[in-house]
């Protein structure tokens, strides 16, 4: 009878208990097993979503005293603790593997943001542009009393008579200077060329290194309507954190005398021509000479 119970389970499908064990048993047996599996299974789990947070990160550290931004991979491990104070946590650096490059940059302090231009940028915009000449350069041959780049710039243009004053402070305690110079001009009727005579002054945000703002004033001679009519313009320098310099150049008629309307629309409109084609032509010239040389720092301010 018994070698028939269990030729009758083994038919029916069920599992008949081994000796000695109870059903009870039997269940336990099987729950701990499963229980047994899904833990190895989470381990499994955690360990492998472990290995995929720990990651390489670049981290930069920026030096304001050495001007230096040191980069390298730091070794990171994303946690629940971790994660809150990520952004504000020192990395650590790695030793094997490890490259770690250094860029001097020459100038004082992050740039972008940290000093404003003070100027209220009024008028109409005839440049705005990014030249990879660091600012202290660019300003030296823009606006330096012995600039051969700007001399030679208005060799190019037909210019004569141009002499380029040195900076000096003025009653109120600011840089300024004044040069002139005789343009030609391309207009195929009236006067051919113009006496012009230009007062430059540097604001108080001016910091060597990082910043130049310029007030210019322009007065015309030798054309008509050259008294009635003036032209105030602002330029600023900007530098970057990659060593390049930001040039915007501002620009506005201001009429000093009453004239008629039709007179003033015309004032302005070749006013503004010519204002925009000098600028245009100067930022094309820098262009050129920055493909023909490499620019470095200049030591220092020349004002």
């Amino acid at each position: 009878m018994d070698a028939l119970r269990k030729q009758i389970g083994k038919w029916a499908g069920t599992k008949t208990p081994r000796p000695g064990a109870s059903k009870a048993g039997g269940r336990s047996t099987t729950t701990i097993s499963s229980r047994s599996i899904s833990r190895h299974t989470t381990a499994s789990t955690v360990s492998m979503s472990r290995r995929r947070t720990t990651r390489h990160t670049k981290a930069v550290a920026f030096d304001h005293n050495k001007y230096t931004v040191t980069g390298g991979k730091a070794k990171k491990r994303a946690s629940r603790a971790s994660s809150a104070r990520m952004s504000t946590v020192e990395p650590t650096f790695t030793k094997r593997g490890m490259t770690v490059v250094e860029l001097i940059v020459p100038i004082r302090d992050s740039l972008e943001g940290k000093y404003n231009c003070d100027a209220p940028h009024e008028g109409r915009k005839v440049l705005q542009e990014k030249l990879r000449v660091h600012v202290d350069a660019l300003f030296h041959m823009l606006f330096s009393a012995t600039s051969p780049f700007f001399q030679k710039f208005h060799e190019m243009r037909n210019s004569t008579d141009l002499k380029l004053g040195a900076w000096r402070k003025n009653a109120a305690g600011q840089n300024e200077r004044v040069i002139t110079v005789t343009v030609a001009l391309k207009g195929n009727v009236g006067p051919k060329v113009s006496k012009v005579t230009e007062t430059q002054t540097l604001r108080a945000c001016t910091r060597p290194g990082q910043m130049y703002s310029i007030d210019a004033t322009s007065v015309n001679a030798e054309i008509p309507y050259a008294d009635s009519f003036l032209v105030d313009m602002h330029l600023c320098l900007r530098g970057t954190p990659e060593g390049h310099t930001k040039v915007l150049v501002m620009a506005q008629v201001k009429i000093i005398k009453p004239v008629w309307a039709v007179v003033q629309s015309f004032i302005e409109k070749n006013t503004f021509a010519g204002v925009e084609e000098f600028f245009q032509s100067l930022y094309s010239a820098l262009v050129r000479d920055q493909r023909r040389s490499t620019m470095l720092p200049a030591s220092g301010s020349t004002y």
